[in-house]
């Protein structure tokens, strides 16, 4: 798993705590330090004797927030891995261009990158739905999540998504 946006993560799932289990929001913000703080390879382990009150994320793993963490940090890393392969295949066709045998008046392809597509919104909404599933949620409650976080990211998404897979918010790019 790549590094992400943990501020972004955190707004994402917490439109989907508020959306589906508005009762955890008064812990979220603790339970999203613990989700961040905690290794993904040891979130959803066995707490340790020498946590605070011996809860591990295994006991918040009951709370769906987060379960919406998860959905959330895995829409961000879905959409690093399509940022990179773009970033990837355009410096592919630079290259191409630069030492093809093309002629050299022609110029090269811009590289852009706006707002999500619908087609985008929806392939995230799968990752999202499939993440909280995993984690053996109720469809309607991933169907939830997914939609929360979708929405989110909608609104967050008038910026570009970068390589390292945070989208910039509006507020983050000065306008």
């Amino acid at each position: 798993m790549r590094k992400y946006d943990h501020a972004l993560a955190t707004r994402l799932a917490r439109r989907a705590v508020e959306a589906v289990a508005p009762d955890e929001l008064p812990q979220f913000a603790m339970t999203a330090e613990a989700f961040h703080r905690t290794p993904p390879g040891q979130r959803f382990a066995a707490g340790r004797r020498d946590e605070p009150l011996g809860l591990g994320l295994e006991t918040v793993a009951a709370l769906l927030s987060a379960t919406a963490l998860t959905a959330a940090v895995q829409v961000l890393d879905h959409l690093a891995q399509q940022a990179a392969d773009r970033t990837t295949e355009a410096v592919g066709r630079r290259l191409r261009f630069r030492f093809g045998r093309r002629r050299a008046a022609a110029t090269p392809p811009a590289v852009t990158v706006g707002p999500l597509s619908a087609e985008q919104l929806t392939r995230v909404r799968q990752v999202a739905g499939q993440a909280a599933l995993r984690l053996r949620v109720p469809q309607e409650q991933a169907r939830a999540i997914a939609d929360a976080i979708v929405a989110e990211l909608a609104t967050v998404a008038a910026g570009p998504v970068d390589p390292g897979g945070s989208v910039a918010s509006p507020e983050d790019s000065g306008s």
